[in-house]
């Protein structure tokens, strides 16, 4: 059962194999070889002729074999991502969003009950509106002085005698911006009138004496502040409100974090509790399934390239039917259905719902023989897929002669390639 060793590195441009993570332990690995062994003891000697097709055809068939294999383990093992990987859902998308930063969920509630009674605000200062071609200021040099919570900074205001309102106005925000004081400066429209306005980055109510985050001084008359109005405080910074379910709660931001494990962003007030809770990531799942139906399809395409071949080859198709003819009732309840070309196709509502209600993992657990046909049926395909090209038996197996030797006997068993299995 020799046969060359170009197939373990055919690997044409469209067949490059995939970054494969799993490991096996050692139980495994001897299962494997068990069963290569006892595979190959009944197995004749053969005469292969790899042609570029057959090559393509025989990873095709071993590779989406062990996709099958995989997409069932991951739905059977429950600590893989698609029953752990979660993501929050909000039932109030227009108050209350949110998403997962670090942490083990284990230590939340399952479900959260938050309302949010007010929003964090930020201070802001409307001048004076004044008509944009007038002069509130005669021609000359002109001083104010803007304090933050961190600094003082010093400005100085030219005023020429063809300067207008709006020309000063804007000359002040430009200013005021290019100093990067955590102050949002712009000139606001009502008509033929404009004022400034100034709002701080930061919203809440700071640790200073007047609980602002910046207030602006002019000496002299008349002054540039009072004559723009620019201290206008208008809209003073506030904390947000809310309770967690029932408690109540205060933060100086609309972005607030749950013991460093989900951070929640709030848009507007609510009149009834929002309920945030974390559910399967069904995306994941999602994947999973197209790599299955992918997989299996990809199968279905391939059989036809074996059913026309000799007596000595099994048909492909004969072997991975069993993985839906026996259950398709249950697959189509799941959301998985059979076309007239006997390929798999989804329907994506109701592949959605059996996920969400958890029936789709049913068909993955222990209790199932769905699992175990997928199970069996990808064993058999990566075995040795080789069954299912065209191939002249040379001699027939000698059953009574044991081998110490199990690779020797079948280079192409389990059909292993450079870094890829």
């Amino acid at each position: 059962m020799l046969v060359s060793s170009n197939i373990y590195n055919h690997l044409s441009s469209d067949l490059v194999p995939k970054k494969r993570n799993t490991t096996h332990k050692s139980s495994e690995l001897h299962e494997v070889y068990t069963n290569m062994a006892r595979y190959n003891k009944k197995t004749p000697l053969y005469l292969l002729n790899f042609s570029q097709s057959k090559q393509s055809q025989i990873i095709n068939i071993k590779e989406a074999a062990m996709t099958l294999k995989e997409v069932s383990d991951c739905f059977t093992n429950t600590d893989s991502d698609v029953y752990n990987k979660k993501v929050l859902h909000s039932d109030n998308t227009d108050s209350i969003t949110g998403s997962f930063k670090n942490g083990d969920l284990s230590t939340l509630p399952e479900e959260l009950s938050i309302q949010v009674k007010t929003l964090a605000k930020e201070q802001i200062n409307t001048g004076n509106y004044l008509p944009q071609d007038d002069k509130a200021l005669s021609a000359g040099s002109y001083t104010f002085t803007l304090s933050t919570i961190n600094s003082s900074s010093h400005f100085n205001i030219t005023v020429g005698k063809d300067d207008t309102n709006s020309d000063i106005q804007q000359r002040i925000s430009q200013y005021i911006n290019n100093r990067n004081l955590g102050i949002n400066a712009s000139v606001v429209s009502d008509g033929k009138n404009s004022a400034i306005m100034l709002s701080s980055k930061e919203s809440g109510v700071p640790s200073t004496d007047d609980g602002l985050h910046f207030s602006l001084e002019a000496a002299g008359e008349p002054n540039i502040v009072d004559a723009f109005g620019l201290d206008k405080v208008t809209t003073p910074p506030s904390n947000s409100q809310f309770t967690i379910n029932g408690e109540e709660h205060t933060s100086t931001s609309n972005q607030i974090s749950i013991n460093q494990i989900i951070e929640l962003d709030f848009h507007k007030p609510t009149s009834n509790p929002v309920h945030i809770s974390f559910i399967p990531d069904t995306n994941v799942s999602i994947s999973q399934i197209d790599m299955f139906v992918d997989a299996y399809n990809n199968l279905v395409d391939l059989s036809e390239d074996s059913r026309h071949v000799n007596p000595g080859s099994r048909s492909l198709y004969r072997d991975i039917s069993v993985i839906v003819d026996k259950h398709k009732e249950e697959l189509e309840s799941a959301g998985l259905s059979l076309s007239e070309d006997n390929k798999l196709i989804k329907n994506d509502e109701q592949l959605l719902k059996s996920i969400q209600s958890g029936k789709f993992n049913e068909l993955f657990q222990d209790i199932s023989s769905f699992k175990d046909d997928v199970s069996n049926a990808a064993n058999r395909l990566s075995l040795d897929p080789i069954a299912y090209i065209n191939k002249l038996i040379v001699t027939y197996p000698n059953t009574q002669q044991q081998s110490s030797s199990v690779y020797n006997k079948s280079l192409y068993s389990g059909l292993m390639y450079n870094n890829y299995a």
